[in-house]
């Protein structure tokens, strides 16, 4: 359940290590509040796409989603094989764990973000009418109300027979499990939107005064509070004689339990709704600036962050080594240290920022340093030709050569015809060959693990994907050309090489391409060229959509493999700089281009942000 137990102390399940790679990620259709709920090997969370969903925890595998009238933000609570949860549609469900079947509903006066609490079969939630409600688990009966001031949407922490809850009407309430009457109240300065956590007989709770309380559980007296810098939303993790909480001010905060003083303080990107959840000395807490934390509880140092594409305010729940939570990117993730076989189970893709930043240092570096190599071949020609010959005299020969060649421009792009078949590769071609495989292989390996002992694992299943599409996509162009009268042969581009190890090593996304095709051409070869290339994108793409259906036919390892190749392959070859062969398509047909661009653009986009 929320904050994994009925008094919400926020201790996560194990004493592994967590490390922090994508184990698996699953996209829903909306927006992802709720946070995960963790029993045995299924987890169950809501989305804002008006589902309830059960997800394999090993593989993120879908075992079945349940339909409710509208969002669901509040987190599930697992009991006796039922699911309970409330909804935006004026509900609380009850489902049933293993099929998703309904066991039964009951309306409450207004929204129910709030969740759910189990104990003694009895469920207990409160709801926006401004009611906290006791529910008998088995049939959903209304045992007893509780009427607050103004909306409940705090989640009811139980101990000791004792429901704790909060009010926007600025107080906490200590409430009488058995019979719903009021045992005392305390009021804050502010509502109180936070979820109590009860912990050795003192009520940790936050208020949207920008300050955390301590209580005592039995009479409500205040303890202590802390001020922060922003409303206090967090639910409270107790560990030891430390308190983590989370504040709207960007920042977690661990205190004494004793008196509230300051231990540490660690400053996010964003404003920190996300409960923090303990385990192993490890404080793991989301932010809305996209990515879950992963905190030293003893002194706040960082150990590592996760980048999502949306604003984390779900609590992360830990079990078996893997963090799991959702994102406004509408996906549920899990996070752990990846052994050989997962890390050959998972589908690889790349973090957004990483893909943007490898697309754009090699569309960078192609363009200027082709800008470079023509002005060191024909230098201010249209300033004036005197000039341009003095500049030319003053660089060496072997430096032109040597940009020419690296950079591969117009002169590199012709090649001698030979006299061979159209269908045999020459020696040349060969050796481009078998260096593009292999090191398509070894860079979409080191991508995809999380350590180099796990790169042996990989390597057989990414040289297949790489053979397999390296060889069909530009022989088969090759092929076209030379069948209608335009040698063409395969080499090895210096730049290209050199880009593709860079973007692998520094951004873990290997875009451009080591190798390259050249051509005998003239003006009359302009449309087979164009042709040729844009057939090259297509052949891609249609490679990308069969490695996806092998995805989803329960083969993550080769078809992650294959549609990681093809897609960051067909963008680069679409990129209209030269000597990519997107140039070719794009001095033909620019508007032919344009369409091509967009629509290898938008594939990778979607592979990118929603695989």
């Amino acid at each position: 359940m929320l904050h994994e137990n009925p008094a919400h102390s926020g201790i996560g399940q194990g004493n592994e290590t967590i490390g922090s790679s994508l184990l698996w990620k699953y996209v829903t259709g909306n927006q992802v509040w709720s946070s995960p709920a963790i029993v045995g090997d299924s987890l169950y969370i809501g989305s804002s796409d008006y589902y309830v969903y059960s997800l394999n925890a090993t593989s993120g595998a879908l075992l079945w989603k349940h339909a409710t009238g509208n969002e669901v933000r509040s987190s599930p609570t697992v009991a006796g094989g039922i699911v309970y949860v409330g909804s935006m549609d004026y509900s609380v469900y009850a489902l049933n764990a293993s099929t998703g079947s309904l066991v039964w509903s009951h309306a409450t006066g207004n929204v129910t973000d709030s969740s759910p609490v189990v104990a003694g079969g009895v469920v207990y939630v409160g709801s926006l009418d401004g009611k906290l409600y006791a529910f008998n688990a088995a049939n959903g009966s209304v045992l007893w109300t509780f009427a607050t001031g103004a909306q409940v949407v705090s989640s009811p922490a139980f101990a000791g027979g004792v429901v704790y809850v909060g009010s926007m009407d600025r107080k906490v309430y200590a409430i009488n499990a058995a019979n719903g009457s009021q045992i005392w109240s305390y009021t804050a300065g502010g509502s109180v939107y936070s979820s109590p956590s009860v912990v050795d007989g003192v009520v940790y709770v936050g208020s949207w005064d920008y300050s955390y309380y301590a209580l005592n559980a039995s009479t409500g007296a205040l303890l202590w509070s802390f001020p922060t810098s922003g409303l206090a939303n967090s639910c409270p993790a107790v560990v030891g004689g430390t308190v983590f909480v989370g504040s709207r001010d960007g920042s977690v905060y661990a205190l004494s339990t004793a008196t509230g003083s300051l231990i540490w303080k660690q400053t996010t990107g964003n404003g920190v709704s996300s409960s923090p959840a303990v385990v192993n000395g490890v404080v793991y807490v989301g932010s809305t600036d996209g990515r879950l934390y992963a905190y030293n509880a003893t002194n706040g140092a960082q150990i590592w962050s996760y980048q999502t594409l949306g604003a984390v305010v779900s609590s992360p729940a830990i079990s078996g080594g893997t963090v799991y939570f959702g994102s406004y990117d509408f996906g549920v993730y899990a996070i752990g240290t990846a052994s050989s076989l997962s890390v050959l189970q998972q589908v690889w893709v790349p973090q957004p920022i990483n893909a943007a930043e490898a697309v754009g240092v090699s569309v960078v570096a192609m363009g200027a340093l082709s800008v470079v190599v023509s002005f060191v071949s024909n230098p201010l020609s249209a300033a004036g030709e005197g000039v341009g010959k003095k500049t030319e005299e003053l660089v060496p020969d072997e430096v032109k050569d040597w940009f020419g060649e690296v950079v591969s421009s117009k002169r590199k792009t012709k090649v001698e015809r030979k006299e061979a078949p159209s269908l045999r590769p020459t020696g040349t071609e060969l050796l481009a060959y078998a260096v593009s495989v292999v090191l398509l292989a070894f860079s979409f390996a080191y991508v995809k693990i999380s350590s180099l002992d796990q790169i042996w694992v990989l390597l057989p299943v990414f040289l297949a994907t790489s053979i397999l599409v390296s060889l069909v996509q530009k022989y088969l162009a090759i092929v076209f050309l030379r069948r209608r009268g335009v040698w063409s042969e395969h080499r090895i581009w210096p730049l290209g090489f050199i880009l593709f190890l860079f973007t692998t090593l520094a951004f873990k996304v290997p875009f451009s391409s080591p190798t390259r095709s050249a051509h005998e051409s003239n003006e009359s070869a302009e449309k087979l060229l164009a042709r040729a290339a844009a057939l090259e994108v297509f052949i891609g793409l249609a490679f990308a959509g069969l490695f996806f259906l092998v995805i989803e036919l329960g083969v993550p390892s080769i078809g992650s493999a294959g549609l990681a190749i093809c897609m960051i392959g067909s963008l680069s070859a679409t990129i209209p700089v030269s000597p990519m062969s997107g140039k070719d398509i794009f001095e033909y047909n620019k508007r032919r281009w344009a369409g091509l661009f967009l629509i290898t653009l938008a594939a990778f986009c979607a592979w990118v942000f929603w695989m």
